[in-house]
C-alpha cells in the first residue's frame, strides 16, 4: 500500500509493463487477459485476489487518490494480547500469560466469542457430572445411600478410577500446563499448588488402588486403602466453576465495549471534489474528507461542521437529553445523533484519534486493570505456595530420617498429605483473585452503560 501512490495508469506499470501493483495490499501483480481488475477514473487496476478487489470496487476513490496512504487504520499497529490477571503482560501474538498461565486475550475487543469459555465450560460440565457419583460413592452413607456398602471396597475403588482418570487426564490438563508454567516461570501461584495437590492426590490414589501393599497397615481401611479420587476431581470441577464465572463476567463486559463500538456506523457518506456522493467504508475516512450527515444518521467521525444546520443529540457523551444545535464551525463527535436537519462535515479525527475509541479505550483498560485486593493475592501466593512445598519437603526429609520402618512409605504419604491437605487454600486465593478481577469489569461495564458519568 505504500508503493501504489505513484503508480497509476495501468495501475503502477508504464502502458508496455506486464506487470502492476496492488492498489490494496501493495502486490506486485501479472497483468492477463483473465487477471482481476477494475476501472476507475479512466485507468485500469490490477489485483492479486479477490478480496482486494472486492475492497477496492467499495471504495475506488480511497485507493485511486492516494488516500490509503494517510489512513491511520492502514497505520494501526497490529492486535496485541495481554493477560487480564496482569496487565503488564502484552504480546503480539496469542498464547500464555508466562506469570499466572492463563490465556492471553486481544487488547481491542473482537466480536469473537471466546474460546476459553467455550471450553472450560464443557469441562466444567464433565468435571462436576463425575465430582456428582464420587461424591455419592464416597459419602452416600451420609444421606441414607450406602452405595459403597452395595458395591464392595474394591469395586468402589476401581469404580472411582474409572470417573476420576479422563477428569486427571483431560478435563484438567489446562491447570497442569498452567502450574507447569508456573514452575519453569518461577512464578509460583495458585496453578502451582492446585497442580501439585490434585497431582499427588490422583498419584496416590493410583498406588493405594493397584498396589495396596506398598502401605504399611496403619494406611488400611479394611481391605484396601483410602484414596483421595474424589477430592482431586471436585477441587478440579470447583476451579472449573471459578475460572467460568470468571470468563463470563468479562464476557459481557466485552459486550458492553462492542456496544459502545457499535454507536459509530460502519459507513460514512463522503462527498467528492465533483459533488457526487457515495457510502464508503468508515476505516477508509481520513482526515479533511467532507461527509455528508442526513437526518436520523450517526455522525461517524469527530469533525467540523461545514454546511448546514442541524440539532445533534450528544447524550451518549454528556448525558443531556436535549438536543444541540449545530452550524457553520461547530465540532460534532463521532457517535452522536444528527435529529432533523443535513450537515456537512471535515473530518478531523477518525479511527482511535475519535472520542468515541478514547471512550472504547478506557472502558477497556479499566476491564483490564488490576484492584489491590488482586495484587495482595499474588503476593499472598508467592509466599504461600513455595511455604506449602517447603513444608512437604520438610516433611518427606523427616519422616524418612527418623520414622518408623518403612521410613520411605511413611515419608511419601506424610509429603503427599500436606499437599492435599493444603490445596483447597488455592481455591480461597482464586475465588480472591476472581473477585478482584471481576470488579473493574463490572464497573467498566456500569460506565459503558452511563458514559457521560
Amino acid at each position: 500500500m505504500t508503493e501504489h501512490s505513484h503508480h497509476h495508469g495501468d495501475h503502477g506499470a508504464s502502458p508496455n509493463s506486464t506487470s502492476a501493483i496492488d492498489p490494496v495490499c501493495g502486490m506486485q501483480v501479472k497483468k492477463s487477459d483473465d487477471a482481476r481488475s477494475s476501472d476507475y477514473g479512466g485507468e485500469t487496476w490490477y489485483f492479486c485476489s479477490e478480496g482486494c478487489q472486492t475492497r477496492f470496487d467499495a471504495d475506488p476513490y480511497f485507493y485511486a487518490s492516494g488516500n490509503a496512504e494517510k489512513s491511520q487504520q492502514a497505520a494501526r499497529p497490529g492486535t496485541q494480547w495481554t493477560c487480564p490477571m496482569h496487565p503488564e503482560i502484552v504480546r503480539d501474538e496469542p498464547g500464555s500469560c508466562p506469570l499466572c498461565g492463563m490465556a492471553l486475550e486481544p487488547m481491542v475487543p473482537s466480536d469473537e466469542p471466546s474460546e476459553e469459555l467455550t471450553d472450560f465450560t464443557r469441562r466444567m460440565w464433565i468435571s462436576a457430572a463425575a465430582a456428582v457419583p464420587l461424591i455419592i460413592l464416597t459419602m452416600g452413607e451420609l444421606v441414607g445411600l450406602p452405595v459403597r456398602d452395595w458395591l464392595g471396597q474394591r469395586l468402589s475403588v476401581y469404580v472411582e478410577f474409572v470417573l476420576a482418570t479422563p477428569i486427571l487426564l483431560w478435563a484438567a490438563q489446562p491447570f497442569f500446563q498452567r502450574g507447569l508454567d508456573s514452575i519453569r516461570n518461577l512464578s509460583p501461584n495458585m496453578w502451582t499448588l492446585i497442580s501439585l495437590g490434585v497431582g499427588a492426590a490422583y498419584a496416590y490414589s493410583l498406588v493405594a488402588t493397584f498396589a495396596p501393599g506398598v502401605f504399611p497397615e496403619e494406611y488400611r481401611m479394611g481391605a484396601g486403602v483410602g484414596t483421595y479420587y474424589e477430592a482431586a476431581v471436585v477441587i478440579i470441577a470447583l476451579v472449573f466453576v471459578g475460572q467460568v464465572l470468571e470468563l463470563r463476567a468479562r464476557e459481557r463486559t466485552g459486550d458492553a465495549i462492542r456496544a459502545l463500538m457499535d454507536l459509530a456506523p460502519k459507513t460514512a457518506r463522503r462527498i467528492l471534489p465533483d459533488g457526487t456522493e457515495y457510502d464508503a467504508p468508515l476505516e477508509n475516512i481520513v482526515e479533511g474528507d467532507l461527509l455528508r450527515v442526513r437526518p436520523g444518521e450517526s455522525v461517524a467521525v469527530d469533525g467540523e461542521v461545514v454546511e448546514g444546520r442541524s440539532s445533534v443529540d450528544e447524550s451518549m457523551i454528556t448525558g443531556e437529553p436535549m438536543p444541540v444545535e449545530k452550524t457553520k464551525g461547530d465540532r460534532v463527535t463521532g457517535g452522536t445523533i444528527n435529529k432533523n436537519g443535513t450537515l456537512s462535515i471535515s473530518a478531523t479525527q477518525v479511527g482511535a484519534d475519535t472520542v468515541l475509541a478514547q471512550i472504547v479505550e478506557m472502558v477497556a483498560g479499566a476491564r483490564r486493570s488490576k484492584a489491590p485486593i488482586q495484587g495482595l493475592a499474588d503476593r499472598v501466593s508467592s509466599i504461600f505456595v513455595p511455604t506449602v512445598v517447603a513444608v512437604s519437603v520438610l516433611a518427606f526429609v523427616t519422616w524418612f530420617t527418623v520414622g518408623p520402618e518403612p521410613a520411605l512409605t511413611f515419608a511419601i504419604v506424610s509429603a503427599v498429605s500436606v499437599l492435599i491437605i493444603a490445596c483447597p487454600c488455592a481455591l480461597g486465593l482464586a475465588r480472591r483473585r476472581a473477585f478482584s478481577s471481576r470488579t473493574p469489569r463490572r464497573w467498566s461495564a456500569w460506565r459503558a452503560s452511563t458514559p457521560w458519568l
